[in-house]
């Protein structure tokens, strides 16, 4: 039933509001597919802040992410050799389960990023972490 409201009342809200979508998408920036976890569902949303320069240990998404730019460009960089930068006002479906790194170039980035996954799936793997084999793709390093 809460459900239901919540469509209902985004629905209302999308009607009479000035609404602009940011993103609608069937997969990732590098053209890969994205699923759904089966258990029970969670939303988890974080602001993200990189200095200058710096850069995200490696790490792989279990689960679909998007990103929302606040400010600055950021470079990602798969462990397949995939590149692209994203800047402030864009947003970006995450790859899934493929290891991957984020620079900070021409100065700080803040991002939002929002994942939707399931009360038992990490939404975010260090290359350190135990479960890192299980759930990202190793077909190379981004170190």
């Amino acid at each position: 039933m809460r459900f239901i409201i919540a469509v209902l009342t985004l629905f209302a809200l999308h009607t009479h509001a000035n609404a602009e979508q940011l993103l609608q998408s069937q997969q990732s920036w590098d053209g890969g597919a994205f699923a759904y976890p089966q258990g029970t569902p969670e939303i988890s949303s974080y602001k993200l802040k990189l200095a200058t320069g710096a850069t995200t240990p490696e790490h792989c998404h279990p689960v679909p992410t998007m990103g929302y730019v606040l400010s600055g460009r950021l470079r990602v960089e798969t462990a397949n050799n995939d590149k692209t930068h994203f800047e402030a006002g864009q947003s970006v479906v995450e790859v899934m389960r493929t290891p991957h790194v984020g620079t900070a170039v021409e100065g700080p980035v803040e991002i939002v990023v929002f994942y939707a996954g399931d009360t038992n799936t990490p939404h975010t793997l260090l290359a350190t972490d135990d479960l890192y084999a299980r759930y990202c793709q190793s077909n190379g390093s981004t170190q």
